[in-house]
């Protein structure tokens, strides 16, 4: 065995198991959790955002109904009135608004698939 190895073992066995980092982990440490503090309070400050914006559409979408709900249920009375008298007699009412339940589901998925579609568009382009 060299002097140099003899040296080399000396000296790796006085020394510590850890090196010392005074502190520097701990500060990494905040900094991570500082950021991801931060994250989380604009994850939930987007939603509430969205809440907000989804419920000032939906308010500005009843005011527009309310101004155009009675042209429009008046003229939709008509149409429907119209088109129940073009029906044959085996067709009612009840028949046709069974069938249209029957349907609402689909057309509501696909609205739902749409809108997560978007949300995961919106996601994928923040990260």
């Amino acid at each position: 065995m060299s002097d140099f190895d003899a040296l080399l073992k000396r000296s790796f066995a006085e020394s510590h198991d850890e090196p010392a980092d005074d502190g520097f982990s701990v500060r990494v440490g905040h900094a991570v959790a500082g950021t991801e503090r931060a994250a989380k309070i604009r994850s939930w400050a987007q939603t509430g955002a969205m809440v907000i914006a989804g419920a000032a559409i939906l308010y500005g979408l009843y005011g527009v109904a309310q101004q155009f709900a009675p042209q429009l249920l008046a003229q939709t009375g008509l149409q429907v009135a119209h088109a129940q008298s073009m029906l044959p007699a085996t067709v009612s009412t009840a028949d046709w608004m069974r069938s249209f339940s029957a349907s609402l589901p689909q057309v509501l998925l696909m609205v739902g698939a749409l809108a997560g579609g978007a949300v995961a568009y919106r996601s994928a382009q923040e990260s």
